[in-house]
């Protein structure tokens, strides 16, 4: 049996210098014997088609150190950082192998119980001020920041950085279901999440924007080696998402024809926004023009590209919600090493969920398991008509990556 092992939650779009450093960091403080990566799938959290498809970067993560590779479906990973984390712990926990779960954070020293049990339990004076908060207009993260700020005073500034968000929403899970699974925060270096300048360790969006100003031998510098040779190789073929071009003729297109009580029926629409969505698409030349006419204090720009995500994939209010109340159906794996192989070997054993390697076989587990294989299914064609070089039918035919 390997143990301990560390898992790790990322999208690795792309994988760049300050992942390396985190999966080095989180291996070495945990001593772990192998780590498990939960990848998310072809559109990423903060709702835009991912750079690379997830088999790429599942191939990334294997050649910079993590030994087996999961995924996170896209019913879960183009969501909000709750969504997204809980589903991502949860499959980490059903393995029985993650002894424990590493997470960059910008301040790992100030992630302390007072403001998770605030966050989790919502005493009654938290409620009251969140609803006064979200009653003014504003988002429910902008809200739940300044309700916890008036309980525990630096809590907002704390809730302001985006990783320490996804951190909190890490251990919140970890203690709600009393998984037996330690947290390692570590310190995050470089750049911050949202930063498009290139410096010694950037941020992924900076070097998505290099690519895009097709400043890419730059931009390749701040990557590992192994992940800058794989992410060359696919902007050589045509296996890259570069621009979002494509994307917002496609949504562009969804949006216009789609009546507005139909729109409203998307996970994460409504209160209106719907209408502004409509009017917006008829005027924007891109995407981001149509997302920042979209923007407001109530809708933040991340939320708004996720419902363009949903839109564009047809998952309804219902069928969200049911997704977020059961949880993953399946563990999938995408690739693996020889270390990973034991782990699959264990997992098949003691996983609290069937473990599966093929779309076919994820459909089979349940009429639920069906349904979210569908959505990631699609996904991934939509995916494939966004890129140069796409091939239809492409999630069908591929098979668990081995290193």
């Amino acid at each position: 049996m390997l143990y301990p092992v560390a898992g790790i939650v990322a999208e690795y779009n792309p994988l760049h210098k300050g992942h390396l450093y985190h999966a080095e960091r989180a291996r070495e403080t945990c001593g772990a014997e192998a780590a498990v990566a939960v990848l998310s799938s072809n559109f990423v959290q903060r709702g835009e088609p991912a750079l690379l498809d997830k088999w790429t970067r599942a191939k990334t993560a294997l050649s910079c150190g993590i030994d087996l590779v999961l995924e996170l479906p896209v019913i879960f990973s183009s969501h909000n950082a709750g969504v997204f984390a809980n589903a991502a712990v949860d499959i980490l926990a059903a393995t029985g192998a993650v002894t424990h779960l590493s997470f960059g954070a910008e301040n790992p020293d100030c992630l302390v119980d007072s403001i998770i049990d605030i966050l989790l339990e919502e005493p009654e004076p938290f409620k009251l001020s969140l609803k006064k908060y979200l009653t003014a207009g504003f988002s429910y993260v902008e809200a739940r920041a300044r309700a916890a700020e008036e309980l525990l005073p630096g809590s907002a500034a704390l809730l302001a950085g985006s990783n320490n968000t996804l951190a909190l929403s890490y251990m919140m899970r970890i203690k709600k279901k009393n998984y037996p699974m330690r947290p390692v925060p570590v310190k995050r270096l470089g750049s911050a999440y949202n930063c498009a300048e290139l410096e010694e360790i950037p941020s992924a969006t900076a070097i998505r924007a290099a690519l895009r100003e097709e400043r890419r031998s730059e931009a390749l510098l701040y990557m590992p080696a192994a992940a800058a040779g794989i992410l060359e190789d696919a902007l050589n073929t045509g296996r890259a998402c570069v621009s979002h071009d494509t994307f917002w003729k496609l949504l562009r297109a969804v949006i216009l024809r789609t009546k507005t009580e139909e729109l409203a029926n998307c996970a994460e629409i409504g209160e209106g926004v719907e209408y502004k969505m409509r009017a917006a698409a008829r005027e924007a030349k891109s995407f981001k023009e149509w997302t920042d006419a979209c923007t407001s204090k109530r809708y933040p720009a991340g939320r708004i590209r996720r419902s363009a995500v949903h839109a564009a994939l047809g998952l309804d209010h219902w069928t969200n919600r049911a997704a977020q109340r059961l949880g993953p159906p399946y563990i999938r794996v995408l690739g693996m090493n020889e270390k990973g192989r034991a782990l699959l070997r264990e997992m098949r054993e003691r996983s609290a969920l069937p473990v599966v390697t093929t779309y076919g076989k994820a459909a089979r587990v349940s009429p639920y398991a069906a349904k979210a294989a569908r959505y990631e299914a699609l996904a991934c064609e939509l995916w494939e008509e966004l890129i140069p070089n796409g091939s239809y039918g492409e999630e069908h035919k591929r098979k668990v990556i081995m290193v």
